[in-house]
């Protein structure tokens, strides 16, 4: 038997996915360990080993074909603010440009922070003013040189930085897109005086206009990059160790796969990349079941994420906000709100309001139910409380939860004070919890022109198959699709995608645009496209190129990437057919009646985003027969019910006994070893063919 597997590393826990060559599904779990998270990288795999029958990691790594990989390194090292001590070398005269930033200071910030943005400070950067180095040399937006860099110059820049402990160097130059030779010069004298400091060249990193966000994007790789470089290598070496003859896959926050070293190099690509993995694994599910129109919602242990998939296309951002500072690296288009199920009740002590979140208490301290430290009541005690999760058989009965704590908890910290019962406030935890989810779904949908009740929602996380059935009532969706590896779905995303490189450059034109130059841009973006992949193995068929433009109405701000179907050279007709696509997916974006094509069309950039395609078993499909679900009812449990108003007596079923086919009516509760799902009263649910569990909302 072969395997391909996938591993997530989240906030709370590590999650494992292992198909195997007949196309069956297995998981394994196991809590984070932010000390060293490769401890539980082998831990979920332990977990997922033993739930195959074999004899531990080592057997199953011996018979896996391809690994792949998510992670929180690079997240965890930017909020943590604990990557490489990192300079940055300019073109002199422009030493400032990285901490001017734009005019606009308000993304990446709250409402409530906006609001009192005069108040707020700079977020503190990453390469400080005394690590910024200038040197002289000059290149035009042509590309040509006016004046050459002095290699003596660059020798004591160099010298100085190594004197300061610099571990890594930003290098960003004027006009590096047209002409990139001295940002090369640079990188050449530090490789070659100090081997030991990790470079990274804009040019390499984000080559498109907009010096600000070029430098920012250089900064950003620089700083994570070191420690990301550190950790994948020896989770490499561990996993060699252990067994593993292929190199492992890292996901990319685009969707795709690079090999070790090129991610590595492209460090910035890690940076939610998990969530990405869900969104993959989301479109994966909505193409097995035929849903084109996709609402992922990611519920784990510290955050809530929504993410669109639309006509079977995933929302992409090419210029995302980390920490306040936007950048051009290209992410699956996530958006999230501190709402897990380890998020923290409170009491406003101004207000005396219960507030729930942000703030949550991760894998360590945990909720107080864990009973490993947590004394602040959380959504996870709530539930325990309200009867939702079986104290005995949480993550299959490996972690027996404290229901007797979590209720103390509730009691001390909540109820008490607001003179409410148990009861009532763990009800309030998580209605407020809810209400928090369907507010993000609403701005992710309604206030960006989308009508929720047009998709499916995917509900993947631990909590979130508790809590989706709530939102999707408040939002009147209809169906709320479970997958089978939910509360692990971003290590299924990670088993479903391809190896995946993107490219780009800026090319500022106004239409009508030149085919000959479109063409020559994307054939020179194809060649490199095509050398990478060669390099990772792929040179006999089995590659796709897609290929795309960045276009805006003149004198607007608003950006839009257009997609250009086939391969063939562009034409004239081809041209016209692109600008109608743009107006089209602007309307679409923006509603109704705001595009403005009187205005005139220009485009930014040219993108190929070149894939390599994994060969990898189908999803095994089994044969659903109609049936109720009498043999899988494991007994009753008394659950609270907002249609009730009380706790009632609801049956619990035994998710590994239901067949395809099978369904149910609500109130319910279905037991899986990771994860609980709720069945509200007026819902009905069912086991279809994947053993996917779908719920069908109201009446």
């Amino acid at each position: 038997m072969e395997y391909v597997i996938g591993v997530d590393i989240g906030g709370t826990f590590t999650d494992c996915v292992i198909l195997d060559s007949n196309g069956k599904l297995s998981i394994g779990k196991a809590l984070s360990t932010p000390h060293d998270f490769a401890v539980g990288v082998v831990d979920a795999l332990e977990n997922g080993a033993a739930n195959l029958g074999l004899t531990g990691v080592e057997e199953l790594l011996r018979s896996t074909r391809l690994f792949f990989h998510a992670c929180t390194v690079a997240d965890n090292t930017l909020i943590t603010r604990t990557g490489a001590r990192t300079a940055l070398v300019v073109t002199g005269g422009f030493p400032d440009t990285f901490l001017m930033m734009r005019g606009d200071v308000t993304h990446g910030l709250t409402e409530a922070e906006a609001s009192h943005v005069a108040a707020l400070e700079k977020p503190e950067p990453l390469a400080p003013r005394s690590l910024t180095e200038e040197v002289q040399g000059r290149i035009d937006y042509r590309g040509s040189v006016l004046i050459d860099v002095d290699v003596q110059q660059i020798e004591e820049v160099a010298g100085r930085l190594a004197a300061k402990g610099v571990e890594s160097v930003a290098v960003c130059l004027l006009w590096s897109i047209a002409n990139n030779a001295h940002e090369k010069a640079v990188a050449d004298v530090v490789h070659r005086r100090h081997p030991g400091i990790h470079v990274s060249c804009s040019s390499d990193v984000a080559p498109f206009l907009g010096e600000y966000e070029r430098t920012a994007t250089t900064i950003f790789n620089a700083y994570i990059g070191p420690r990301i470089a550190s950790y994948l290598r020896n989770l490499q070496q561990g996993l060699a160790d252990r067994g593993l003859g292929s190199d492992p896959l890292v996901m990319q926050a685009y969707g795709g796969m690079l090999g070790i070293e090129a991610a590595s190099q492209r460090a910035i690509g890690a940076l939610e990349s998990g969530p990405a993995a869900g969104v993959v694994g989301s479109k994966f599910i909505g193409d097995l079941i035929g849903e084109p129109n996709v609402l992922a919602a990611d519920m784990g242990g510290t955050t809530f994420k929504v993410s669109l998939v639309r006509q079977g296309v995933i929302e992409r951002d090419y210029q995302p906000v980390f920490e306040r500072y936007r950048i051009l690296a290209p992410k699956i288009w996530v958006a999230s709100i501190g709402a897990g199920g380890g998020s923290i009740a409170w009491i406003d002590r101004a207000s005396g309001l219960l507030k729930v979140g942000p703030q949550g208490a991760g894998a360590a301290p945990g909720p107080v139910a864990y009973g490993v430290g947590g004394t602040e009541p959380t959504v996870c005690d709530a539930d325990v409380a309200l009867g939702y999760l079986n104290p005995d058989y949480f993550l299959g009965g490996r972690l027996a939860l404290k229901k007797d704590a979590a209720v103390a908890a509730i009691e001390e910290r909540i109820a008490g004070p607001l003179g409410m019962t148990v009861t009532e406030a763990a009800s309030g935890i998580f209605r407020i919890i809810n209400a928090h989810m369907s507010d993000l779904i609403r701005r992710c949908t309604v206030e960006r022109g989308q009508d929720p009740r047009e998709f499916t929602m995917v509900a993947i996380g631990g909590s979130a198959p508790a809590h989706a059935s709530r939102c999707a009532l408040q939002l009147g969706m209809r169906k709320v699709v479970i997958p089978l590896t939910a509360s692990v779905h971003a290590a299924t995303g990670l088993i479903s995608a391809d190896v995946t490189y993107e490219y780009g450059m800026s090319d500022h034109v106004v239409a009508p645009f030149d085919p000959g130059r479109l063409n020559a841009g994307f054939d020179t973006l194809r060649t490199r496209a095509a050398a990478d992949l060669a390099t990772a193995g792929f040179r006999d068929g089995g590659t796709e190129m897609l290929r795309s433009v960045d276009m805006r109405y003149r004198y607007q701000v608003n950006e839009i990437n257009v997609p250009i179907p086939g391969r063939g050279p562009l034409g004239d007709a081809d041209l016209e057919q692109l600008y109608a696509r743009f107006d089209d997916l602007y309307e679409q974006s923006f509603g109704q009646g705001a595009g403005y094509p009187e205005a005139g069309r220009e485009m930014l950039s040219l993108r190929v985003t070149a894939i390599g395609k994994l060969a990898r078993p189908a999803v095994h499909r089994s044969e659903a027969a109609p049936g109720d679900a009498r043999e899988a009812r494991k007994g009753t449990r008394a659950a609270h019910f907002e249609e009730h108003g009380d706790f009632v007596a609801t049956d619990v079923y035994d998710f590994d006994r239901l067949s395809p086919g099978a369904s149910l009516a609500g109130p319910a509760i279905i037991e899986t070893p990771v994860t609980t799902i709720v069945v509200n009263p007026n819902d009905r649910a069912e086991m279809d063919e994947f053993r996917n569990i779908v719920i069908h909302i109201g009446p």
